[in-house]
């Protein structure tokens, strides 16, 4: 269940970017910081790519390999992304809002299911567990 929650959760990441692209572009160039910086269109891709990368990683290590530390790592990365939620939520709640929510909602799951007694052993080497499990 964790990789398909996580999966899921990537999927709809991309298709949240695809559809607030041009919103989160113009939010950019309206922050005099980030044109100063001269950060923009190249520099939002690079992110969310990098953001990707790490979760695919990541979801390498936990549902194909069986590394402890890297559910860890994800729980981490997963806390410092809900730092996110009180700010999305003091603004106007449109369409990218919700969708961004929700991918912390399937996020959130995956991680409580790698607390289950099945992924704890996979994660420490007792169970001769198939990778198919996490599916």
């Amino acid at each position: 269940m964790f990789e398909r929650l996580l999966l899921a959760s990537i999927a709809l990441s991309a298709a949240t970017f695809a559809v607030g692209y041009e919103a989160m572009l113009a939010a950019m160039a309206g922050d005099p910081r980030l044109q100063a910086a001269g950060l923009g269109g190249g520099f939002l891709i690079g992110s969310v790519l990098a953001e990707y990368a790490i979760y695919l990683v990541l979801w390498y290590l936990i549902a194909r390999r069986g590394v402890n530390w890297a559910k860890w790592v994800f729980v981490a990365v997963l806390a410092l992304g809900l730092l996110s939620v009180p700010s999305a939520l003091g603004g106007p709640i449109n369409l990218l809002v919700v969708l961004g929510l929700a991918v912390v909602a399937l996020r959130v799951l995956a991680a409580i299911n790698l607390f289950r007694p099945d992924a704890i052993a996979w994660l420490r080497g007792e169970d001769e567990t198939d990778p198919a499990a996490f599916d």
